[in-house]
């Protein structure tokens, strides 16, 4: 039974308005027990009165596509901000929403939460000052919001049952003896991947202590992993020995030849459990790309004469967005979440002020002609709605900002920059990249400016420069005044 006043066809029509497109299932995902729409990229509820300017200025939606997002959402029953159904604290972690580590207060009756310590002293000093109690003043609990901003009101959740502790490498090798198919040229490239490689792969403390013991413990069990972990120590290695530089990237090589199939064979069947270490390996796939690029630019020279390998890094990072889709919320539950949490650009962080140098370059841009043929064609503006160029473009011009704002507040990182442009761009864009359209290249040559930043570590070092000349070599003349401005600052 229904209670609808309809008609029975206007109630059934009213029904499947529910039913999202899968390009809104892609992004958006009701929670009917909490009456919440929860934003799977942001990873945090929409405010209802916020949907349209959340769509329009986080994700670029355009105005005739958020009305059909804005049509079912309007099917939908949300509930304001604060009357928001809140799970129970036994209740498991709520899906697509992060968990923080924080502290519930120890004082009974008292529900305040919080995500530091210092936080909660201050909270002791103003609400409980002078009061004595028998145990702690707070205990640590699993945290979740709903909402951000203004609207932030944590609850606590039940820590997801993990499985058994991971024995050290020490102990494996004692006991199971699973390390004993590793040779002592192995050991040695462990060693210095969780002594030095690590260090560089990410910011965080916390996501430092995965690669040393955490990944490598996992490596013990996945033999993908061990390799990709032994190639990239081998690869940094090369960086760092120049008198032995060839022989460490063959031994790279032989390393990577062997965790790519079983990789492969891996991703075929991610689930629940396998999705960690194969994420774990994407990540160490992705800087492999990246810092074999000048070399596997000079064996692609010796073979062909022609520099025509640009996408290698770009395929990396596309595939894992899309295998890694449906095991996205057991990851940010998993061993590996703070690894993932690097990859969120923070929607919270107060603007930075404009760039206008890169405004009004990007804005030319949009009177950039598409090339069929590589010759000039009519703009982008009266060019086909299938095109991928404009939807890369829009996003593109969105993540400069991003950029800004992040570096500003000192929060920029590689993941970052990976998520914002090269994760947004579809296979259709990179296919015309492939075929080397003009303007497919200079977009990509403007991503280079986000790259630069990063020249720093031994894995991208002179990376966006490299990029940047090859693309320029790859335009015909006519359209090398486009990114010219880019050279100037080489």
């Amino acid at each position: 039974m229904n209670d609808c006043n309809q008609t029975p066809s206007a109630c059934i029509q009213a029904v499947q308005r529910i039913v999202p497109t899968p390009r809104q299932s892609r992004l958006l995902t009701y929670l009917p027990t909490h009456q919440v729409l929860i934003c799977k990229d942001c990873r945090y509820a929409i405010q209802p009165s916020a949907i349209s300017r959340h769509l329009k200025e986080l994700h670029g939606i355009c105005r005739s596509d958020r009305e059909e997002f804005m049509a079912y959402t309007r099917s939908l029953n949300l509930a304001n901000p604060k009357d928001v159904p809140l799970p129970k604290s036994d209740a498991p972690p709520v899906p697509f929403l992060p968990t923080h580590r924080g502290f519930a207060c120890g004082l009974s009756g008292c529900l305040h939460l919080c995500v530091t310590i210092k936080r909660m002293k201050r909270h002791w000093a103003h609400a409980h000052n002078g009061v004595m109690i028998n145990g702690g003043r707070w205990r640590p609990v699993v945290l979740q919001t709903f909402f951000r901003g203004n609207q932030l009101r944590y609850f606590a959740v039940r820590e997801l049952t993990s499985p058994a502790p991971t024995p050290t490498l020490a102990a494996r090798s004692a006991s199971s003896g699973s390390l004993s198919s590793w040779t002592l040229e192995d050991l040695d490239l462990l060693r210095h991947f969780r002594t030095s490689t690590c260090l560089d792969l990410s910011q965080s403390p916390e996501s430092r202590r995965l690669w040393q013991t955490t990944i490598p413990e996992m490596a013990c069990s996945h033999p993908f992993l061990k390799y990709g972990i032994l190639a990239l120590s081998a690869l940094h290695l090369s960086y760092l020995r120049v008198p032995e530089r060839e022989k460490y990237q063959l031994k790279a090589a032989s390393y990577q030849s062997k965790a790519i199939p079983l990789y492969c064979s891996g991703i075929a069947n991610v689930d629940e459990v396998t999705c960690h270490p194969l994420v774990a390996f994407s990540k160490l796939l992705l800087i492999h790309c990246y810092a074999s690029e000048e070399q596997d630019e000079k064996l692609a020279l010796a073979r062909s004469g022609n520099r025509s390998e640009l996408l290698d890094w770009l395929w990396v990072i596309r595939g894992s967005c899309n295998i890694f889709h449906d095991t996205w919320q057991y990851m940010m539950n998993g061993p590996l979440s703070p690894l993932l949490q690097e990859t969120i650009f923070p929607e919270y962080l107060a603007p930075a002020p404009e760039n206008t140098e890169h405004s009004q370059r990007l804005g030319l841009l949009s009177a950039i002609p598409f090339a069929g043929n590589g010759k000039p064609q009519p703009p982008m503006s009266t060019k086909s709605s299938q095109s991928p160029i404009p939807a890369a473009l829009e996003a593109l011009s969105s993540a400069f900002p991003k950029v800004q704002t992040a570096q500003s507040h000192s929060v920029y990182t590689f993941c970052i920059a990976v998520r914002l442009w090269p994760a947004q761009v579809s296979s259709d864009y990179l296919a015309l990249l492939k075929k080397k359209d003009p303007a497919a290249l200079v977009l990509l040559a403007h991503y280079c400016v986000l790259l630069e930043p990063f020249d720093s570590s031994w894995y991208m070092q002179g990376f966006s420069k490299r990029l940047l000349l090859r693309i320029y070599d790859q335009l015909d003349p006519e359209w090398r005044h486009w990114v010219q401005w880019l050279m100037e600052g080489i």
